[in-house]
């Protein structure tokens, strides 16, 4: 087994480490002859376990992102209920689209159609939450969470509002992928809750500061949304943040969950020589950072497509090819997902505690009787790693495009 040699490789160079830190300082008569034994015998162990390591599988099941996507769509079309049932659902998310639209048709001003916003937005976030509720993906905070920041998203803009509804259903549907090799190794694996119960410290750490952005530039521009670029010089980094925050997020989700179906076992960020069992923060494989990129890519794909519905919604129908020349928000996200999962593992290596249960078989996120450090401090648990990592990347790119210039 993959995790018992992991658990004795660990083991056996968490013993050889304590045996020279006992020797240091010692003056070489009083190193006897069977300390030096125990030493080789233990180097020997520690060398012997990590080539068994080098030459297992892990529990995951797929060699490339393509073979992963093709778990993906066979894990959604076998949870799916019906066809009547996708074709509802389908209509669903066509029909809070087109509201969606409806409500933004108009610039609110502080008039009818502020209220007409206001009001929609309310309905369609609370409608948001209620879902996740019931699919199991929000437990009543988390809802309770979401439905307050899907409707300050959404009373934003269109684009806003898309890129959350983007984000929300892509990332709930990955949590679900994999489940059979998810119930080995994720310690918080309930059976039929894949994923689990997101709760209100989940959906800020997720979405507290995008929202913030986002009525920012609502706030900015009076209501109406405007092409990206130096003509808006103000609001453009504030969008440019809601990008990058979601687009890591994504990446992040993506990341984990499909990274953990990878045959190869990840690497430790801060000690690329030394394999890992799949769940151990800071862990990284090529298949998961393929697909944080594109987890990222799809939150700047939701921007630019979405916003290609502005010149319809405001009437406006010259700037339409402006807004259909906004592609770098495609890079942007891309390169989000990249650099925002390569940031959050170096964070959880370091300062998210790592262990291996011997009782439970699996990585922890929390030290005890049975547990064995495998990386990382106790300092932050995922949520504040995630909400670092995410606020960080704003940050970077929110005075990155005010200072280097924007690429519009």
């Amino acid at each position: 087994m993959v995790e018992a040699a992991v658990f004795a490789r660990d083991e056996a160079q968490a013993e050889l480490e304590t045996l020279k830190n006992d020797r240091v300082g010692a003056e070489p008569p009083h190193v006897t002859a069977r300390a030096l034994e125990e030493l080789d015998t233990l180097r020997g162990e520690v060398e012997r376990l990590s080539a068994a390591l080098d030459a297992a599988p892990a529990p995951g099941k797929v060699d490339s992102i393509g073979e992963a996507f093709d778990v993906v769509r066979a894990s959604l079309s076998s949870s799916s209920v019906a066809p009547k049932g996708s074709n509802k659902k389908t209509l669903s998310l066509s029909l809070a689209l087109v509201a969606l639209v409806a409500i933004h048709v108009r610039d609110p001003g502080w008039g009818v159609w502020n209220v007409i916003r206001v009001v929609g937005s309310l309905i369609l976030g609370s409608g948001l939450a209620l879902k996740g509720y019931k699919s199991g993906s929000l437990d009543l905070s988390g809802a309770l969470s979401a439905a307050a920041v899907g409707w300050g998203t959404l009373y934003a803009g269109v684009r806003f509002g898309v890129t959350l509804g983007v984000f929300f259903f892509a990332s709930s549907a990955m949590t679900k992928v994999g489940a059979d090799v998810k119930r080995k190794i994720d310690e918080h694996f309930v059976e039929g809750k894949e994923g689990g119960g997101r709760d209100w410290i989940q959906v800020a750490a997720n979405g507290a500061v995008p929202t913030l952005l986002a009525m920012s530039y609502s706030f900015a521009t009076g209501g109406p949304e405007y092409v990206l670029g130096y003509a808006n010089a103000f609001e453009t980094p504030l969008a440019c943040a809601f990008i990058a925050y979601y687009g890591t997020c994504c990446g992040d989700t993506w990341g984990s969950e499909l990274g953990v179906l990878s045959k190869k076992l990840p690497r430790l960020i801060i000690n690329p020589g030394k394999k890992v069992q799949p769940g151990t923060n800071g862990g990284v494989t090529s298949l998961g950072l393929i697909a944080s990129g594109l987890g990222g890519l799809a939150v700047g794909f939701a921007f630019y497509v979405s916003g290609l519905l502005v010149p319809l919604v405001t009437g406006n129908l010259s700037s339409a090819m402006q807004f259909l020349a906004q592609w770098p928000t495609l890079a942007l996200g891309f390169l989000s997902g990249v650099f925002g999962s390569l940031l959050d593992s170096l964070l959880g290596a370091t300062i998210q505690f790592s262990g291996y249960c011997s009782e439970r078989k699996k990585m922890v996120s929390k030290p005890g009787p049975t547990v064995t450090k495998v990386s990382g401090l106790n300092f932050l648990s995922n949520s504040a790693v995630n909400f670092v990592t995410a606020t960080a990347m704003a940050l970077a790119v929110y005075y990155g495009v005010i200072f280097a210039g924007v690429p519009f």
